[in-house]
């Protein structure tokens, strides 16, 4: 029996989910290269540490960008390396991996995704729809004519669906997730606070600071940053109220695509939708306020998924064991 791997390469975190082991790797999706030798110099964590803060010699990236392979030879190489590092490939043994890409991507990110995973030292490869997978990890009952719909919000994109009978009926996909909500807390900051910011203290007010709805008071947090009118250093206090004021407008879109996906279904789907509500899923799915603003929105009730953060790569080991969950085969292409 081929050695299944189900890979859930994201735009912050990778993941790795294993027969034997189940999750066995959670890693941010950051390398760095050597740019004379092009050797892999630090992977996850260690890499994403040096993002922005390396010599001429050292290339840091983030080489997943809103769910898609940006930059294949740097993938390629992260994916390689973390399968080694669990001991997945060798030069006897090639897994068989079952991968999550993003909803209706075109022919050409395809190729690009499996052919990173080839170079990673796969034998054969196939996809499916990271929000089916999302949706058969918050364990809904995906292969049931029975409606059900999902918002995965993750690092890089949100994908809304609606899913019934082990297929998608409507889906809607948008560039808004948690670096979106970054930048728009850093342009805030610069626009509101004449401070300059970078990504990582962005997205540390949002994690620790962060909330959807004004009335939820988190405190405040301490930042250091450069200010924008004298260029030198500058620590400000910022608050929650200010975090939620400049996510908003972003979030806004989230809700619209709910709304667009409800529209684009048929009516006896919708009704078990608004009967059984909508499941939120994803790395941004515990941020506080954002179930309650999907609620005011929409109009449907809205479940947290119990492990957000891991919803698809379980998904994907559901479908690994249970390929039957996926209303038709799944298609494996070998090297």
């Amino acid at each position: 029996m081929a050695y299944m791997v189900g890979l859930d390469m994201g735009t912050t975190y990778t993941r790795i989910w294993t027969q034997e082991g189940g999750i066995v790797l959670r890693c941010p999706s950051a390398a760095a290269i050597d740019s004379e030798t092009h050797k892999l110099v630090a992977l996850g964590a260690k890499a994403r540490e040096m993002l922005g803060k390396t010599p001429q010699d050292i290339l840091a990236y983030r080489p997943i960008r809103e769910g898609l392979v940006s930059e294949f030879e740097v993938a390629a190489r992260m994916v390689r390396a973390m399968f080694q590092n669990k001991q997945i490939t060798s030069t006897f043994n090639r897994p068989v991996v079952l991968m999550a890409t993003p909803y209706r991507i075109n022919q050409v990110q395809q190729l690009a995704a499996e052919n990173t995973v080839f170079e990673g030292g796969a034998k054969a490869v196939a996809q499916v729809p990271a929000i089916f997978a999302a949706a058969a990890g918050a364990g809904l009952r995906v292969s049931s004519p029975r409606g059900s719909m999902i918002l995965n919000m993750g690092g890089g994109i949100s994908e809304v669906a609606v899913i019934s009978s082990g297929g998608i009926i409507a889906a809607h996909s948008i560039k808004v997730a948690g670096e979106r909500l970054d930048s728009a807390i850093i342009n805030y900051l610069r626009q509101r606070r004449n401070l300059i910011v970078g990504g990582p203290t962005a997205e540390e007010l949002r994690v620790t600071i962060g909330t959807c709805d004004n009335s939820l008071d988190r405190g405040s947090m301490k930042i250091y940053g450069r200010n924008a009118r004298t260029g030198l250093a500058s620590t400000q206090e910022v608050f929650s109220s200010e975090i939620c004021e400049a996510i908003t407008p972003t979030l806004g879109a989230v809700m619209k695509s709910v709304s667009t996906v409800l529209e684009d279904v048929p009516p006896e789907v919708a009704s078990d939708i608004y009967d059984y509500g909508l499941m939120l899923s994803g790395g941004c799915a515990r941020m506080p306020g954002l179930a309650d603003a999907i609620h005011k929105a929409t109009g449907l009730r809205v479940t947290i998924a119990r492990n957000p953060r891991d919803c698809v790569i379980n998904g994907l080991g559901r479908l690994i064991k249970h390929p039957e969950l996926w209303g038709t085969a799944l298609e494996y292409r070998l090297k």
